[in-house]
């Protein structure tokens, strides 16, 4: 406490900070600190405490039991960790990252915090495998989160060929295809326009598909009296479209491995984020 001489005269680039450490408004020409936090006695059923003041004050309980279990080892991890400025936030971290709910290694007993934070990124080849290299970490106490794709493409093979009346022709197709996601596109007809009647007419009739393996198509004409051959062209799509994402295969001291599932169409610039706890 100290006491107030009359008149105040408070610059006011200082009034703030005046009416956020003392007692604006004195009694008894008395100046009192002004406490930020007025709050009950933190005890369980004390008049006027909230349960949530009661749920977090058993969560700095459990905080401290749980800094006197960790190992003299983890232990010089937090003291390595400590700011350049010294100002012991490795302590404050503990309980309020660690111990606290919202862990994201809530079962590690206190030992979860965040230690380091890596941006890495690098273009990943389509075999895969693909190591980038990171500041030196402890991959016992190292996650990695990816950023990125490729992609798997549909298949097409594509060409022109002709057929004869009442007659198949087979095409050869290479590379095989899966016959269960294989779709065939047919383009062409063969036919005559029947001029004398004057109305357009005539018969027309389409090629059709025969036969499909994983390896030949079999392409018939129907036995009608049309001018020969039929001409078309022919298209195998294979729907195998789709988008591969990255795994980490292997976390080393410094480097990273990714790798692909399944073989992607292309190669794909991958983003990493990688996080060691303490």
């Amino acid at each position: 406490m100290a006491k107030l001489e009359e008149p105040q005269d408070i610059p006011s680039g200082l009034l703030d900070l005046y009416r956020g450490t003392l007692n604006p408004h004195p009694t008894g020409n008395i100046v009192k600190k002004r406490y930020p936090y007025r709050m009950p006695r933190m005890q369980e059923g004390g008049k006027g405490v909230h349960a949530g003041q009661i749920t977090q004050r058993a969560r700095f309980k459990k905080a401290i039991q749980d800094f006197k279990g960790v190992s003299t080892a983890n232990r010089a991890r937090w003291y390595a960790a400590e700011p350049p400025y010294s100002s012991f936030l490795w302590y404050y971290n503990y309980f309020i990252m660690s111990s606290l709910a919202g862990n994201a290694n809530v079962k590690d007993g206190g030992i979860g915090v965040i230690k380091s934070i890596q941006y890495v990124s690098k273009s990943i080849p389509t075999a895969g495998n693909e190591a980038i290299t990171i500041a030196a970490v402890d991959p016992a106490k190292t996650v990695v989160m990816l950023f990125g794709n490729s992609y798997i493409s549909d298949k097409v093979q594509r060409g022109t060929n002709q057929v004869s009346r009442n007659s198949t022709v087979n095409i050869a197709l290479s590379p095989n295809i899966d016959t269960a996601i294989a779709e065939v596109i047919l383009k062409g007809a063969g036919g005559r326009m029947d001029l004398d009647a004057g109305t357009g007419t005539g018969e027309w009739a389409d090629p059709y598909v025969s036969a499909l393996t994983t390896s030949r198509l079999t392409v018939g004409w129907q036995d009608v009296a049309l001018a020969d051959p039929c001409k078309f062209s022919w298209e195998i799509i294979e729907h195998k479209s789709q988008t591969v994402y990255p795994y980490v295969k292997t976390i080393a001291a410094e480097a990273i491995t990714l790798s692909w599932p399944v073989t992607p169409s292309v190669a794909a610039v991958i983003g990493a984020i990688v996080i060691e706890y303490i």
